[in-house]
């Protein structure tokens, strides 16, 4: 199973400023499938990243939503 992820542009120029890679937001999300996160009910869930530790919200809504 594949999976798409989108950063918006406000978050995109965070996380520049913090220094938060690309591959340290998928490893993160990979993480996050494997059950390694927070589940904070209602599509929401809480990731500490592993370099700098950080927090990390990550929003997910199914359905058709993001078609």
């Amino acid at each position: 199973m594949s999976f798409r992820l989108f950063k918006t542009k406000g978050f995109a120029i965070q996380a520049s400023k913090a220094w938060i890679t690309d591959d340290e937001l998928r490893e993160a999300f990979a993480e996050m499938l494997d059950g390694q996160a927070d589940n904070l009910g209602g599509g929401v869930w809480k990731k500490r990243l592993k370099e700098n530790r950080y927090r990390s919200i990550v929003l997910a809504k199914g359905g058709r939503s993001w078609r």
